[in-house]
């Protein structure tokens, strides 16, 4: 089950690094927080591809490419 915003394992704000497999090709994006809770809450409803929300990396970098129409996630 998918843990609110701040929960075990969700980071609180921000920007988050979410790894998303289509066809066995891995795109990385980064999103807002919000946009990747709600993302990850309209995948555990109907699953299309893997998301994978990457929590750490080594450097702590994210990356440049935002989340395709990433604001389509953001409203309620």
């Amino acid at each position: 089950m998918l843990t609110p915003a701040g929960g075990a394992g969700f980071p609180a704000h921000g920007d988050a690094h979410l790894r998303i497999w289509l066809g066995g090709t891995a795109f990385d994006y980064r999103a807002a927080v919000a946009a990747a809770h709600n993302l990850i809450g309209d995948w555990q409803r109907k699953p299309w591809c893997a998301i994978e929300l990457i929590l750490h990396t080594a450097e702590e970098c994210l990356p440049e490419t935002r989340l395709p129409n990433e604001r389509l996630f953001l409203g309620p």
